[in-house]
């Protein structure tokens, strides 16, 4: 129960913060109130490894996101997880428009982002035929990933480099002893004491200050819908395509992004909510994505949509002058010492989340500790790769091993029993269909689990002794 340090907030930013301090001779334990870690802003955004021009000149966010575009793929290479440099085009529809290119390649410049160039409508149409525009700014770093595998893989390897991860747990009482802090869940129960304390808590990071007097920070929800376009168009798209975005800075503009799983994602908007757990999706904004989208690929009218969702980004409020902060908030606490705020990490906190974490580790921890690096560190995830990514020999290998690697259960993402299975097993003891759906894809395809959903709720039955009402409550 005693620790050294407690991270709130398993998304992929305190999921990258235990990984990095799971490198320690540390006790660290990591804690979140869902079932699984990956539940919140990490599990729907739009994936984007982002190169780093569209964010302001000398912020943290320029600074972490130009260390994290080298790091999060040096990561996800130790790990095993699959990302691409996919490129990206910021599309001006016309001569209007493209001042604010020539100025977002000026701030590229200016925060060492490589590879930017200003193209016409001719050589668009050389690298996406099916794109309209009169002008773009191409960006040749800007790569994807699936943010909530690479959250998972993050959040598994710290657990198998000795964290202890404790989901299913809301932080909802702070007490804060001579050299600690006490962590209460909602029934009383005394779930850690530890010398530091890093809030990483999303969409709740103001929430959790709160319980320590930290009364400054204020979240503002800023819902995001996507619509999900069938992986048999994949081929219309070979790079992530954004407009100008809006004046107003809520976002970055309905755009397009490949995925590493072929499917396209259109979106997302830019609601100001007051829920913060409210992700429904509306048939307004879902027109509303339509049009634009219409205006960038004509195309796509004659495409289906297999599926809409929504995600929260966490927007620091500025209450003095009614207005979002730019920025990142990444520090200790004025009032409270060891005591770590990171508050409003929206976009691009994917990007620069392994900087972040190595940032809190050696630049604010490593300050006032003297760390010793453990001798040993396995940085690879232990997690299933793709059967369908694999050769036939390797295949035929597991197959003579394990029968349950022969049997397919969704057929849209060609996911095996034993894949899903292997997921189930997870370190982390995560153990309901969103789980499995995250690790594997299954009833992420065209059916959306119309063929699958009951063959995993047999297996969840039958190997894992789950009622169905549980089993149905965590889909």
């Amino acid at each position: 129960m005693k620790y050294d340090i407690a991270v709130i907030g398993a998304g992929v930013v305190g999921s990258a913060i235990a990984r990095e301090l799971s490198k320690y001779e540390l006790k660290v334990i990591l804690i979140d109130k869902e079932e699984d870690v990956s539940e919140g802003i990490s599990k729907a955004n739009s994936g984007v490894i982002h190169a780093g021009f569209n964010v302001k000149t000398g912020s943290m966010k320029s600074r972490f996101n130009r260390e994290g575009l080298a790091l999060l793929t040096k990561t996800a290479d130790e790990l095993g997880v699959k990302y691409k440099i996919c490129r990206k085009l910021v599309i001006a529809k016309n001569d209007e428009e493209k001042p604010y290119l020539l100025k977002l390649l000026e701030q590229g410049r200016k925060n060492s982002t490589p590879g930017l160039s200003i193209i016409d409508r001719e050589t668009i149409k050389t690298l996406e035929s099916n794109i309209e525009g009169k002008w773009a700014l191409y960006s040749e770093k800007t790569g994807i990933i699936t943010p909530f595998l690479f959250t998972i893989a993050l959040a598994e390897n710290a657990c198998e480099n000795g964290v202890i991860v404790k989901l299913n747990t809301e932080i909802t009482k702070i007490t804060k002893e001579k050299e600690s802090y006490k962590l209460f869940s909602a029934s009383g129960e005394l779930i850690s004491e530890s010398r530091w304390v890093i809030n990483s808590a999303g969409c709740a990071s103001d929430n959790i200050a709160s319980l320590v007097g930290d009364n400054k920070f204020k979240i503002h929800p800023c819902r995001g819908e996507y619509f999900i376009l069938d992986k048999a168009h994949s081929d219309m798209l070979n790079m992530a395509v954004y407009p100008v975005p809006p004046a107003d800075g809520s976002g970055l503009g309905v755009h397009f992004t490949p995925t590493m799983n072929g499917n396209i994602l259109i979106g997302p908007s830019a609601e100001y909510i007051n829920d913060r757990d409210d992700l429904a999706t509306t048939k307004k904004t879902m027109e509303q994505l339509k049009k634009e989208a219409y205006e960038l690929m004509p195309i796509i009218k004659n495409f289906g949509f297999i599926k809409s969702y929504a995600g929260i980004r966490p927007k620091l409020f500025n209450s003095q002058s009614n207005s979002n902060f730019e920025d990142f908030h990444i520090a200790e606490s004025d009032v409270n010492p060891r005591f770590i705020n990171l508050i409003g990490i929206e976009s691009p906190g994917l990007t620069s989340s392994p900087a972040i974490a190595r940032y809190i580790v050696e630049d604010i921890i490593g300050e006032k500790e003297d760390l010793t690096r453990k001798k040993e560190f396995d940085g690879r995830w232990k997690g299933a790769a793709k059967i369908y990514d694999k050769n036939s020999d390797e295949y035929l290998s597991l197959v003579k091993r394990d029968s349950d690697y022969a049997q397919v259960v969704c057929r849209c993402e060609h996911v095996t029993k034993g894949e899903i299975k292997k997921a189930l097993n997870n370190p982390l003891k995560a153990r309901s269909l969103k789980a499995v759906k995250k690790r594997t894809f299954a009833m992420t395809g065209r059916c959306q689990g119309g063929f699958c959903l009951s063959k995993l709720i047999d297996i969840l039955q039958k190997e894992y002794s789950i009622k169905t009402d549980e089993i149905l409550r965590l889909r």
